[in-house]
């Protein structure tokens, strides 16, 4: 089978079939099917026990010739998706309220009341025990529990992103003092990534158990400007040609033209934030981003046209900046951060605001009642109402009109370690949709925070996403133990090299049930690359039924299945990453390998 198409600087020149090293002259039939199943999910928390139960039940005995009771038994697959809601319970304090079961919780998805299924509570770091122990046997194992790891599908990955382009440096230099120091209370399995946006998206740190080494990126961004600077300077001034000015036509054109380059100017900035959620709605676990920035506006130049209405009284400015609402990009946003289950906890750097001297310059030259005064407020509100909308959305905390900082910080961390997964099956299986999700506490005086919905994605989208974002982030997990190698290079043209890289599936890992005269298995292979600058492919994938003639299942549960993607490269360093997913055993790894393409 010949496949060939351009992704970004990769093409797929070649997909072979793959081998299966079973050493027998009755060889094994390997079939590759193209098509879409709905399948158990890799990520569930039940995905173990899955994968027990199914092969307990398909594995046949010692013996060659199998378990004849299953003969002709009937094996499906379905997708039984648990969808997990992160929620933060607090008091009128704003302190974490700890202590609740699954019967204090209640779930609605679209309306309707869910059956809780998973119930998780972890309380300053640690898992806590539903039920009170009864005894000393029991209560050792509870000690236990709660001395053990945070398990990978409850870790914490910390996206800290620096919005250079929207902040101005000394707001941003003094909100990272008080950060250093939030960062080092972060527990010691959490990973801290430090991404900046400067017109493009920079990543300072890759994903690190090491806050050390966030904290350090931090001090080197510190010489950077900041671009809100020029920003709030083409503001003031037209702030003062608004109020110097009777030619009510031109002011307003001006207007539109800064408020439409401000509008551009906000797109990219979405588009940024929208990829660095991506990058991560793959990770295992939990997904926080700590976004920094003077603000991002709603409805941009709208303090300005309405300064122009109220001079102006027979203009239709205030129409003007309807026509500028940015509020359907941000629902886009929250929609797309629940989708990958990232929660936004967003600062306001500016802080507490009073009159530049600039703004009083011109709230005493303004001819208009209120002057600059009225517009500022409206345009401090502006720029705050989408970071609160974010976190609302999403479930996390904003902190605005505050210097100090430091104490909402500290509630964000109290967030980090102490919350409820509660986690429920569908009715249906991957529709794609978006899903409103709301949870009630039986306890009266608190508040509950949670991401208000979710989109139901297929199995295979959810794959895709784990292989890209194991391979952006190098966050590796191999219950199956496959492995990756490179074979022979060739050079396919004054440009490019074909890289042969070999995915080896062990046997013995995966669920084979038994048919009248074979064994059958059922796995989809997924893969993508990344080059030097950074560019990912867009992920591919196969699927495979592997049959095993019952004379030959011992033997093969102890050889590979290896399957090989033939990849078009230019010469340079790249990363290989690969997925594979065990469709009746509804378990799933995800590994990566470098490699030097080279025509030599």
């Amino acid at each position: 089978m010949r496949r060939s198409c351009a992704v970004r600087r990769y093409t797929i020149e070649n997909i072979t079939a793959g081998r299966l090293t079973v050493r027998s002259p009755w060889a094994a039939v390997i079939v590759l099917v193209m098509g879409w199943l709905l399948v158990a999910p890799w990520f569930s928390q039940d995905a173990a026990l899955a994968q027990e139960s199914a092969a307990a039940s398909a594995e046949g005995p010692t013996g060659s010739q199998g378990d004849d009771r299953l003969e002709g038994a009937f094996f499906e697959t379905r997708d039984v998706n648990i969808v997990n809601i992160e929620v933060f319970v607090n008091d009128k304090k704003g302190n974490p309220i700890t202590g609740l079961t699954r019967e204090d919780f209640e779930v609605l998805e679209d309306g309707k009341p869910i059956v809780i299924q998973n119930f998780y509570a972890v309380a300053d770091g640690k898992p806590v025990v539903a039920r009170p122990a009864s005894s000393p046997e029991a209560r050792d194992r509870a000690a236990q529990l709660n001395l053990r790891e945070i398990p990978e599908d409850q870790r914490l990955h910390v996206v800290v992103y620096v919005d250079n382009f929207n902040i101005e440096p000394f707001h941003r230099n003094r909100v990272f003092r008080q950060l250093r120091a939030f960062l080092h209370t972060l527990g010691r399995q959490d990973r801290v990534m430090l991404v900046s946006y400067d017109r493009s998206l920079n990543i300072r740190q890759r994903f690190t158990e090491d806050q050390s080494l966030v904290t350090s990126a931090l001090f080197e961004l510190e010489g950077l400007t900041g671009g809100r600077l020029q920003a709030n300077r083409e503001r003031r001034d037209l702030l003062k040609k608004i109020d110097q000015s009777e030619d009510a036509t031109a002011v307003l054109a001006r207007t539109r033209q800064h408020a439409s380059s401000i509008m551009n100017d906000l797109r990219f900035t979405l588009d940024a934030l929208r990829d660095t959620i991506t990058s991560v709605a793959g990770l295992p676990g939990r997904k926080a981003v700590v976004y920094v920035s003077d603000g991002l506006p709603m409805s941009p130049g709208r303090d300005l046209f309405f300064h122009i209405q109220r001079k102006f009284e027979d203009m239709s400015a205030i129409l003007e900046s309807q026509q500028l609402n940015a509020v359907r990009e941000f629902q886009v946003l929250a929609n797309h951060a629940n989708a990958s289950g990232v929660t936004f906890h967003t600062i306001d750097a500016s802080g507490l605001q009073g009159l530049t001297a600039g703004d009083a310059e011109n709230s005493r030259a303004s001819s208009v009642d209120g002057g600059a005064a009225y517009a500022n407020d409206m345009h401090q509100d502006n720029l705050q109402d989408s970071i609160q909308y974010i976190a609302h959305r999403t479930g996390g905390t904003s902190i605005v009109n505050v210097n100090d900082i430091g104490p909402l910080l500290s509630r964000v961390g109290a967030d980090f370690k102490t919350y409820y997964s509660l986690g429920y099956s569908p009715a249906r299986a991957g529709d794609g949709r978006y899903h409103e999700v709301e949870v009630k506490v039986a306890r009266k005086g608190v508040t509950v925070r949670h991401r208000d919905g979710y989109r139901d994605k297929p199995v295979s989208q959810r794959m895709s996403e784990r292989t890209a974002s194991s391979l952006r982030h190098g966050v590796q997990t191999n219950p199956l133990e496959i492995g990756v190698s490179i074979g022979a290079m060739s050079r396919y043209d004054a440009q490019n090299v074909v890289v042969p890289f070999l995915v080896q599936i062990p046997l013995g890992k995966i669920v084979l049930v038994p048919r009248e005269s074979s064994y059958e298995g059922r796995l989809r292979v997924y893969f993508t690359a990344m080059d030097e600058e950074g560019a990912v492919a867009d992920v591919q994938q196969d699927e495979i039924l592997i049959q095993i003639p019952r004379q030959d299942y011992d033997n093969a549960r102890t050889k590979h299945y290896t399957y090989e993607a033939r990849l078009l490269m230019r010469p340079g360093r790249h990363i290989f990453g690969a997925g594979v997913h065990d469709e009746l055993g509804a378990a799933a790894s995800f590994i990566s390998a470098g490699v030097s393409a080279s025509s030599g």
